[in-house]
């Protein structure tokens, strides 16, 4: 990894995710040590963020120390740091490993700790926040135990890290606290000030700006106690960036002043040194300040001065094209706009997978620094397309703009499975005319912050709607659609079907209706993920979305491969469990619902409760080419994908296993055509998790699946699918005519009328 793109994951981790306390714990213990001038020059590049020659410096010197020392000890945490922050972390694990043997045979629990403390921030950053967690928290109890308060702030504060990424903000903001605590008992200065910025942080997340002042305010006034350092010029950065922030959220100008101190003091710092990349960040960061308060002429002229000190700089370009592209566009210069914004995505299409890795909150970085790109670069081609009279001009404005969002839907689940192979699964999108010859329209709904955009692409080319409905009302409206459907005992959901139909559908009326649309497909953008358009509902008609058209989802159209399912000799592995096994409830529908779905086909194979163990599944995908591979158990999908999965009756298949068992036969001739989960579900509203339901498809190599968004009875389960799979086997009907026609089926009986038991079952990807 190169020095530029290693600086800027150290500075990523300071600024965006909790700051860290390794760093500067081990910085102190380093003076300590009677250093080489080797041990001394790897930790000044160290500081400085040069993390490759620091590590050619050290392991330099690791050569020179006695095998098994204290010194050798504290060299390999070192070096251990120092791959960290390359995002080398097998190599960090490696050497972490090799101290703690050494702690092993001297017995000397501080060493222990020390070693265990940085293990368990490596694996944080491998996005590994529970394992980083229990390792922590079997550590603190001996760590309480030591005289020597500086090793259990370092434990508490990466715990509070692995807290912070676990949601559990209570107990983070106890470890943080206990951490200044000890750091004003002992005089550590630099680490008392990350603390306070650590719960300045937590409180901003739980949306308490004024208590995240008072505690920005504290470290700040205690800054001028340090001396002048890459340290100090770090940290300030951070805390700087942080008070930006917390403008969004409320307007405190005591703090925009000492903010705009903060970073004239890094610039100062940074043309003593010389230092290029720091002089960047400290001009930019303050053209962010400018940029809050609306005085775009200044934050322009910072904004160029940070991308001029950048050069050469991609990781840190991108940032500043972004925000001269938002400054343009403020100013309703669009065409310059879009310059800036396609300047950003060029930079950050080759480095945004690296971006992510090894911070301690991915999600965070993800939803903040680089989703953001991709759609202001679509909102400006929309705005355009929406000015322009010229018909050739809008499509290809509008084409332009649904790729920028495909881009991201890609990246999207790139950064949910933290499987860069997820876009490698991607296939060249089929002519439209040709996918919507057969009464198809694509849906393309595109979620800004003051509108809704709607994209319709049907046989005759692709139309724009604009509803100035704003992000946060509509997420709203679906937020509370999604919590009144699920109540099977009232229809308190049918406001907002209505009112979601009005914004959705009504807008494409004309449009579906001249070109005799009898499929939608949608491509669902953000929190729609988590509701079923399926139960939309038209006050004029009288009449839910799927009555009206047949539907299916797909998760982006670069990430759908469209083709017939051959109906002819299909062969099909039926695997269920109607058991109670692992603390699970019973199934009792699931045997009956597989019965009657294996008489539906005679190429089939069954694997019943104890017989659906993952090597019998095993087994069966490899022996034969299944076009449908059927699951009746229950599953779950979270918003960490980890923690997703289904269950078989000897253990759990977690989504990487999935992939794994798909591709035992990738030397077939065809992938799995549809991958059914019955009685599977998401965890409830999350955005993530619908997307990981989204993409389990792609993930397992499929090329379409059904599933539903929540846990549905039994019985109505049972019916519906199976009944799906009596309307699959008709020709003449494609995958998401035959789950319309199965809603319609189970609406015929009373108990299931209600959109709570037909609804949330979904078809994803490929519909035909």
């Amino acid at each position: 990894m190169t020095k530029i793109y290693a600086s800027y994951q150290f500075l990523l981790k300071v600024i965006i995710s909790v700051c860290f306390g390794s760093f500067i714990f081990f910085s102190n213990a380093i003076a300590a040590i009677n250093t080489t001038d080797l041990l001394q020059q790897g930790q000044n590049f160290y500081q400085q963020g040069d993390f490759a020659t620091a590590v050619e410096k050290w392991e330099d010197a690791l050569s020179k120390v006695e095998y098994g020392s204290s010194t050798h000890f504290d060299m390999l945490i070192q070096l251990a740091a120092a791959k960290h922050a390359l995002g080398s972390y097998a190599d960090a694990v490696e050497d972490i490993q090799q101290a703690l043997s050494i702690a092993e045979r001297s017995g000397i629990p501080e060493q222990k700790v020390l070693a265990h403390s940085y293990l368990g921030d490596v694996l944080l950053a491998m996005q590994q926040p529970d394992i980083a967690k229990t390792k922590l928290e079997d550590q603190l109890d001996l760590a309480r135990t030591l005289n020597d308060p500086q090793i259990l702030a370092n434990l508490l504060n990466n715990l509070g890290n692995a807290l912070s990424v676990l949601q559990e903000y209570t107990e983070a903001l106890q470890a943080y606290q206990e951490v200044a605590d000890i750091a004003k008992r002992v005089g550590n200065t630099l680490l008392q000030v990350q603390a306070l910025s650590n719960q300045a942080q937590i409180h901003l997340k739980l949306e308490e700006p004024e208590t995240s002042v008072v505690m920005l305010e504290k470290a700040l006034s205690l800054m001028p106690q340090l001396s002048q350092s890459f340290d100090k010029a770090f940290l300030l950065l951070g805390l700087g960036q942080l008070a930006v922030r917390i403008q969004k959220y409320a307007q405190f100008p005591l703090l925009q002043r000492k903010a705009y101190q903060v970073f004239t003091e890094v610039i100062q710092f940074a043309e003593q040194y010389q230092d290029k990349r720091l002089k960047s960040y400290a001009k930019g960061f303050l053209g962010q300040l400018y940029e809050h308060k609306q005085r775009y002429r200044e934050a322009l002229q910072l904004t160029r001065e940070a991308i001029f000190s950048a050069q050469g700089m991609p990781d840190i370009l991108y940032l500043w094209e972004w925000q001269r592209a938002r400054l343009l566009q403020a100013q309703g210069n669009l065409e310059n706009a879009l310059d800036a914004y396609r300047r950003a995505l060029d930079y950050l299409q080759p480095i945004r997978s690296g971006l992510t890795t090894g911070q301690r909150n991915a999600k965070e970085v993800f939803y903040e620094r680089i989703r953001p790109v991709y759609y202001g670069l679509a909102d400006v081609l929309l705005q355009q397309a929406s000015a322009t009279s010229s018909q050739s001009k809008k499509n290809e404005l509008l084409i332009q703009a649904r790729n920028a969002v495909e881009l991201l839907k890609a990246a999207e689940l790139q950064d949910y499975f933290q499987d860069e192979c997820v876009s490698a699964i991607q296939v060249q999108i089929t002519q439209l005319e040709h996918i919507t010859q057969k009464n198809t329209a694509i849906f393309y709904p595109i979620l800004l912050s003051d509108r809704m955009e709607l994209l319709l692409t049907t046989a005759n080319g692709i139309r724009q709607f604009v509803v100035p409905i704003g992000y946060d009302t509509l997420g709203q409206t679906v937020l509370t659609f999604r919590r009144n459907l699920q109540r099977t005992t009232d229809g308190s959901f049918i406001k907002q079907a209505k009112q979601l139909y009005q914004w959705l559908i009504t807008p494409l009326e004309n449009e579906l209706s001249q070109h005799k649309v009898d499929t939608l497909v949608i491509v669902p953008d953000s929190f729609l993920r988590t509701v079923p358009l399926a139960a939309l509902f038209n006050a004029k008609t009288k009449k839910f979305l799927f009555q009206q058209v047949a539907l299916a989802a797909t998760p982006g159209l670069t990430l759908t491969d469209p083709r017939s399912l051959s109906r002819k000799n299909i062969r099909i592995l039926l695997n269920g469990l109607s058991e109670g096994v692992q603390g699970f409830s019973p199934l009792p529908s699931v045997t009956k619902e597989i019965q009657n779905i294996n008489k539906l086909f005679s190429n089939s194979m069954v694997l019943l409760d104890q017989e659906f163990s993952l090597e019998h599944v095993n087994q069966a995908l490899q022996s034969t080419p299944y076009e449908i591979v059927h699951v009746s158990s229950h599953g779950q999908f979270d918003r960490d994908p980890k923690k997703s999965f289904l269950l078989t009756y000897d253990n759990k298949l977690t989504m990487d296993r999935l992939e794994t068992l798909f591709r035992l036969s990738e030397m077939r001739k065809d992938k799995v055509e549809l991958l059914t989960l019955s009685a599977c579900q998401t965890a409830v509203g999350d955005e993530r998790a619908a997307l990981g339901l989204a993409g389990v498809a792609i993930k397992a190599g499929a090329r379409s699946a059904l599933a539903s968004l929540w846990f549905v009875d039994d019985d109505a389960t049972s019916q519906l699918v199976a009944e799906f799979y009596s309307q699959l086997r008709n020709p003449a009907l494609s995958k998401a005519q035959a789950l319309q026609s199965a809603q319609k089926e189970l609406t015929k009986q009373r108990k299931f009328r209600h959109p709570a038991y037909w609804a949330p079952f979904l078809l994803i990807g490929n519909w035909l």
